[in-house]
């Protein structure tokens, strides 16, 4: 799932899982650029523990205890990941609510987290009239989807299926002999069963179970839940089945590269603080049973209306209860303030200090400024005016602080709106594209830092497509293609016109964002020779979201946080392109062919085959619709307090992990132990 990263550049997608961001770094200059190993950068997951502190040569023992504030550019709406999918709020979950398998940092590989483990399985569909024959076949699904099934581990052998049972109450016990004429087809690691351990709490005390898993699921299939952005990857699970409190089942409805993930990297979130009709509910908030009761009678049935009201408008959105190492203690407009959950269930895990504190700062300047004096410990945002000059060589800056940068696959784009007239013309969007010298505003702004990418997928990822070339700078071949587009000064007043409308564009970008502002003024002096006349509007980020999900802009400044390998369908498939929709297909692309690659792309197991789907994918968006101006992926510059140690970057989003940062022992406040 791709995440949009709020205010700055979010592929886990989005409100992933998907956060939104504009450009993320401005101007690089200087040594940063120098001798630069592009296969290094491409090729390395993770970079060396503490690789740019000071003292990174002499070892330090890591100490427990402390605190660390981490600046946060926007402010999430809630960490209910239903319901609020910025990148922001998937970072911040990662410390305070653990999903049930975790893709590994180093090697990217997925492993167990808050499960124990899983079985992988196979799912025969049974031809109807063969149904009968096999007691050992379940019923999933309902209307036309409605099915048959027996599942297992699936081989063909002579013209005859076996199905051996490998997970805990799979009716199919041994070994199951299926003659080929009674299967309608076979889905390949369509069924995973996900076992949980008995000793994991909610931050309130209250058991963690398999129902908890089942719910977080099942209120995807709440049309009144407001997840519409990701909802289309939870619905392609069939069915679901609660073994017991401690086992859950999900079948799938057809084969999908990312089956683990989706149920896997859930956002779970208490029952017993989420339904409304789980008993436990009424006992831990009996204002709302009671008014019900009062309004509708003690015997109302809630309806699906009212249980989805419930999920979007819980005041744990932001009063989180997790099951992660740290717990939600406050809440306000400025921060977020965690601390140790002291009955974690995976102790060595847990984490070195025993407070997190988010701090919130939307403008970069005041966020910098900010850090000089002592607000913050990391801020990740460090402009390259800052970075190379007075800023980090004053002598406030040297004496607490050290920067350093990374990369992730983050990549900056400006979304243009098909929907609308201007922009409805290909050759129009390609000419924009076209009049930009992206490589000078690269070499200006990044010293040639920052890399060039073309296509959605993680430029570190086998899907990005380095074959395809990109389109040249040639301001006067843009001149061209507009005319022939039918723009050109009919009036003389020096803005380019067609049909009685001008060539006028809305750039719309999240309040506070430097980059993106510095980024539209370049577009304005780019495009005003060409009679295009560009329009900057900024707004905070909440209405920000709501006029990009509305479609109110013609251009938006955003950027995309994309995990190692995404579904492309949220953001280019025409199901979720019609402009009535809050989607984030927000640049309204409808294509056939996109379609056929995303959805080929989908049930295609062999890693190999489906990137090659992939960079198909890639190559039409890029070549023959052009819905983004596709950006840069920057190296994100930072700045850490020089206390704290055990800082390592990682390409996967937010590119590296607070749980792993420490004060050294003999720092004043620490203790050696995990206990208190």
């Amino acid at each position: 799932m791709m995440t949009p990263l709020r205010n700055r550049f979010s592929y886990t997608f989005l409100r992933s899982a998907l956060a939104f961001l504009g450009f993320s770094a401005l101007a690089l200059a200087g040594p940063l650029g120098e001798g630069r190993a592009t296969d290094e950068v491409d090729t390395q997951k993770a970079a060396p523990v503490d690789q740019f502190h000071p003292d990174a040569k002499s070892a330090a023992t890591p100490a427990y205890g402390g605190q660390v504030v981490v600046h946060l550019s926007s402010m999430p709406e809630g960490l209910c990941r239903a319901v609020e999918n910025s990148a922001v709020s998937r970072w911040m979950l990662y410390e305070v609510n653990d999903t049930l398998v975790l893709q590994d940092w180093e090697t990217w590989e997925f492993k167990p987290s808050l499960c124990e483990g899983w079985v992988e399985e196979d799912q025969i569909i049974l031809k109807p009239e063969a149904a009968s024959k096999y007691p050992q076949a379940r019923e999933i699904g309902s209307g036309d989807k409605l099915r048959q099934v027996l599942y297992g581990k699936v081989e063909l052998v002579d013209g005859t299926y076996s199905v051996s049972s490998a997970s805990r109450g799979n009716p199919v016990e041994g070994t199951l002999e299926v003659p080929a004429a009674d299967v309608e087809s076979v889905q390949e690691g369509t069924v995973f069963t996900f076992y949980l351990p008995t000793n994991v709490k909610w931050h309130d005390g209250h058991p963690f179970d398999a129902e908890d898993v089942m719910f977080s699921w099942d209120l995807f299939n709440n049309s009144e839940v407001d997840c519409d952005e990701i909802r289309f990857q939870y619905q392609q699970i069939l069915d679901g089945e609660l073994i017991d409190k401690q086992a859950v089942r999900f079948f799938f409805e057809k084969q999908y590269f990312l089956a683990l993930q989706v149920p896997g990297e859930m956002g779970i979130v208490p029952r017993h603080l989420y339904d409304l009709t789980d008993p436990d509910n009424k006992r831990y908030d009996p204002e709302t049973h009671a008014e019900f009761a009062r309004l509708k009678g003690a015997d109302h049935v809630f309806t699906e209306a009212e249980l989805g009201q419930y999920i979007n408008e819980n005041p744990h959105n932001t009063d989180w209860v997790g099951v992660g190492p740290y717990k939600i203690v406050s809440w306000d407009s400025k921060r977020v303030t965690a601390e140790r959950f002291e009955d974690y269930h995976d102790p060595e895990k847990a984490g070195y200090v025993d407070k997190i504190i988010w701090r919130h700062i939307s403008d970069d300047d005041t966020a910098f400024n900010g850090l000089i004096n002592g607000e913050l410990d990391y801020f990740a945002r460090v402009k390259s005016e800052d970075y190379f000059g007075e800023g980090t060589e004053q002598e406030a800056f040297k004496d607490a602080f050290y920067k350093g940068y990374f990369y992730t696959g983050t990549y900056g784009y400006t979304g243009l709106n098909t929907l609308r007239p201007t922009l409805s013309d290909v050759n129009v969007r390609k000419a924009l594209t076209i009049a930009f010298d992206w490589e000078d505003f690269k070499k200006t702004k990044y010293n040639d830092l920052a890399i060039r990418v073309n296509g959605p997928q993680n430029y570190f990822g086998p899907g990005y497509n380095r074959e395809v070339e990109f389109l040249p700078y040639d301001p006067d071949l843009a001149e061209e293609m507009l005319a022939e587009a039918g723009w050109y000064d009919r009036d003389g007043n020096g803005i380019i016109d067609k049909d009685g409308i001008e060539m006028e564009l809305e750039f719309l970008f999240p309040s506070g964002n430097a980059a993106s502002e510095s980024f539209g003024l370049r577009m304005q002096e780019s495009y005003e020779p060409l009679g295009i006349k560009i329009n900057m509007r900024n707004f905070e980020w909440s209405t920000f979201l709501e006029r990009m999900l509305e479609r109110k802009f013609d251009m938006v400044n955003l950027a995309w946080v994309p995990p190692v390998e995404s579904d492309p369908e949220q953001l280019w498939h025409s199901k979720w392109g019609p402009a009535e929709l809050k989607s984030s297909n927000m640049c309204g692309v409808m294509d056939e062919e996109v379609d056929r690659l995303i959805e080929a792309g989908q049930i295609e197991l062999d890693k190999e085959k489906r990137a090659e789907l992939w960079k198909a994918l890639h190559k039409r968006l890029y070549e023959e619709i052009q819905p983004y101006m596709f950006g840069l992926n920057s190296p994100r510059k930072f700045a850490m307090n020089k206390n704290i140690r055990g800082f390592q970057a990682f390409k996967i989003a937010p590119g590296y992990s607070i749980r792993r940062w420490y004060y050294p022992a003999g720092t004043e406040g620490t203790r050696a132990e995990l206990a208190k």
